[in-house]
């Protein structure tokens, strides 16, 4: 079973185990459908609970935890669900994990493979290995990645002007 990652513990808040959560998720609001969430090595579980917001995070309870000292031991973890649990995307959509490893073409030569999907608040960027080693960042958008194949596991890249010619 796929697992994908759909936050991460940031941080606690007060002393009763209520934990700060950053969401990978689009909508927060489906998170206890989600439910039980796994640390990456799917050892630990979590039956999480919306609390309310704080700033840019959630608040998140988990059942079991029920005081600060405990909560911090859990600060900076990736939690992860069962894809099957997450709903279908749209057309045009995708999970980060779908572009995860993708070749990427540019004119229909491979240039290299995507390496990572932060999104640090301002939208989704693709990371890309190129073949030579060097990685680079790209703003994840149909005029910059007009095409994206996950049959194929193949994704179009448009070399910026300033950028086109160069070596991959």
């Amino acid at each position: 079973m796929t697992r994908i990652a759909v936050g991460k513990i940031v941080n606690v808040h007060g002393i009763k185990g209520v934990m700060k959560f950053q969401p990978l998720l689009s909508s927060v609001q489906n998170l206890t459908r989600l439910n039980p969430l796994s640390d990456k090595e799917n050892k630990k579980h979590f039956e999480m609970t919306l609390v309310g917001k704080k700033g840019a995070f959630w608040l998140v309870s988990a059942k079991g935890i029920t005081d600060r000292t405990t909560a911090e031991r859990f600060k900076g973890m990736d939690l992860y669900a069962d894809r099957d649990k997450l709903p279908q995307t749209a057309e045009g959509e995708f999970y980060c994990c779908d572009l995860m490893g993708m070749e990427v073409l540019v004119k229909g030569e491979i240039f290299g493979r995507v390496v990572n999907v932060p999104n640090y608040g301002a939208g989704v960027i693709l990371e890309i290995k190129t073949n030579s080693g060097k990685t680079l960042d790209f703003p994840f958008s149909k005029t910059v990645f007009p095409k994206v194949d996950i049959e194929h596991h193949q994704i179009e890249l448009v070399l910026p002007d300033d950028m086109k010619g160069m070596d991959a």
